[in-house]
C-alpha cells in the first residue's frame, strides 16, 4: 500500500535526522582544577562513541588572579575540543599518557602528588545547558558533591568563570581544612 510505504519512508527520514541532532547536541566535558595558585582545565574525551570520561586534554593553565571571563573563555575553549572517538587506554603506560599533559602543567609526577593539594569540579555542556558538578578530595581522588551540583542555561564567560572560581575556593577552604 502507498500510504503505508509513504509512512516508513518518513519514519525512516525523521529517526535519521533524530540521530544527526542527537550526534551534534553530544554532551561536552572538562575538568577544572585549582592547585597550587592556578586553575588548570582539561578537557575530557569519550571513547567509541560514549560521553566523555577520559581526561586527556589539551590542558590550560591560568594564575588565580584570572579574570571570570578569561577562565570562562578557557572553559568553553575546553569544552570545544571534547570527542567521542578517544582511544581507549590498554595499558598503565597509554593510561600514564593520558594524566601526562596535566601532570606536566602542573609541574607533578604523578596523579596522586598532583590530587593530594587540588580541588576539582567537572563541567558538562549539552546543547545550552551547563552542569557544573563539584567534588570533594578525598586523599587521591575526588567524589561528586550532589548538593551542590548547579544547572546553568547559556551563561556568559564571566558567569560561568565567577561560578567555577568560587566553586574552586569553597572546596580549597573545606577541602585543606
Amino acid at each position: 500500500d502507498a500510504k503505508v510505504q509513504a509512512s516508513v519512508v518518513i519514519v525512516g527520514l525523521f529517526s535519521r535526522l533524530a540521530g544527526l541532532v542527537s550526534k551534534q547536541r553530544r554532551m561536552l566535558s572538562v575538568s577544572v582544577s585549582l592547585r597550587s595558585g592556578k586553575y588548570f582545565v582539561v578537557t575530557i574525551h569519550g571513547c567509541d562513541g560514549s560521553e566523555p570520561f577520559i581526561s586527556a586534554g589539551p590542558v590550560e593553565a591560568l594564575p588565580l588572579g584570572t579574570a571570570h571571563n578569561e577562565l570562562g573563555s578557557a572553559i568553553l575553549r575546553g569544552l570545544q575540543r571534547t570527542t567521542h572517538n578517544f582511544p581507549h587506554p590498554a595499558n598503565k603506560e597509554q593510561w600514564a599518557q593520558v594524566t601526562a599533559p596535566l601532570l606536566s602543567a602542573a609541574g607533578c609526577k604523578s596523579w596522586s602528588a598532583f590530587a593530594k593539594l587540588a580541588s576539582d569540579l567537572r563541567v558538562n555542556q549539552s546543547a545550552e545547558q551547563f552542569h557544573i558538578l563539584p567534588s570533594v578530595r578525598q586523599k587521591t581522588s575526588f567524589a561528586p558533591l550532589l548538593d551542590r551540583e548547579l544547572q546553568l542555561e547559556r551563561p556568559t564567560t564571566e558567569e560561568l568563570g565567577r561560578i567555577v572560581a568560587t566553586e574552586l575556593a569553597f572546596a580549597a577552604n573545606r577541602d585543606d581544612a
